[in-house]
């Protein structure tokens, strides 16, 4: 039985794009006492979640997606070998440990063990100057990853009219995003977009080698890259859930082109 894809366009149809395999991570996990028991099936455990809109927006930009569950950080390298790009996808509250920091009190459920997981592998991705696009707690991930910090608690620690943890579903754009001339702007196509937005968090102290790109209107970082990468982009808002925006489509659609480009180069010198 084929999965419905109904975003699916001719975008996935070309062959060049066709055969790029992108790494999607999932940090979102679900306990016991929050997973509907069927009676008809295995007793209820922990469970990692994934929207749909993650696999379908990379579909739709022309690769094929391949979710990355937390594991052992030994299997790092071969699942690497096997990839063109990572995409962070977003998720919980990373534990503030490790950057440093004491918990915040309005800090939500963590798991430390998939943080690590995640730091490891997008530092080992770039190690590889494999191309990365980190979304929403991807950003914050990444952020941590080279050493930077996180905002906990934006209506505490930073309030603002800007409402950072929209009610409206992802398809509907809250607040604008002013960018810099910079890669990001360049694979949307534009100086700035509207956006919508999902976050309590956001990042504090910029990583190394990391160059803030985007900012919502209240000053908080919505969008950062890497000095030091041909590719390495992050977004705090859920691009993926706008692709019907032609400059969100442009964005995922330019990461998959850098993605080719890269398993090409990578499979030529093989």
């Amino acid at each position: 039985m084929s999965i419905p894809f109904p975003a699916v366009t001719a975008a996935a149809d070309r062959t060049a794009l066709r055969c790029a395999i992108i790494g999607l991570s999932t940090s979102e996990m679900r306990r016991p006492e929050r997973v509907r028991h069927d009676p008809h099936s295995e007793p209820a455990g922990r469970e990692l979640a994934l929207g749909l809109s993650y696999p379908e927006a990379i579909r739709r930009a022309g690769a094929v997606p391949v979710v990355i569950p937390p594991m052992d950080e030994a299997a790092i390298g071969p699942l690497l070998d096997g990839l063109w790009g990572l995409c962070l996808s977003g998720g919980p509250d990373l534990k503030p440990s490790c950057y440093g920091a004491e918990p915040h009190p309005a800090l939500g459920p963590t798991e430390p063990h998939l943080d690590i997981f995640e730091i490891a592998l997008v530092r080992a991705a770039e190690a590889r100057e494999m191309p990365v696009l980190a979304i929403c707690r991807g950003l914050q991930v990444l952020n941590v990853a080279r050493g930077g910090t996180l905002i906990q608690d934006l209506p505490t620690q930073r309030p603002s009219d800007v409402e950072h943890r929209q009610a409206p579903s992802g398809a509907t754009p809250t607040h604008d995003v002013t960018l810099l001339d910079s890669l990001t702007a360049d694979c949307l196509g534009a100086r700035g977009a509207r956006v919508n937005s999902f976050h309590h968090q956001a990042i504090d102290r910029l990583g190394d080698g990391l160059r803030a790109v985007g900012w919502a209107p209240d000053g908080v970082i919505e969008a950062v890259e890497a000095t030091d990468r041909n590719f390495t982009v992050a977004v705090q808002w859920h691009a993926e859930s706008m692709v019907r925006s032609p400059e969100q489509a442009r964005l995922l659609e330019a990461f998959v082109e850098v993605c080719v480009s890269y398993g090409t180069r990578i499979a030529d010198a093989a």
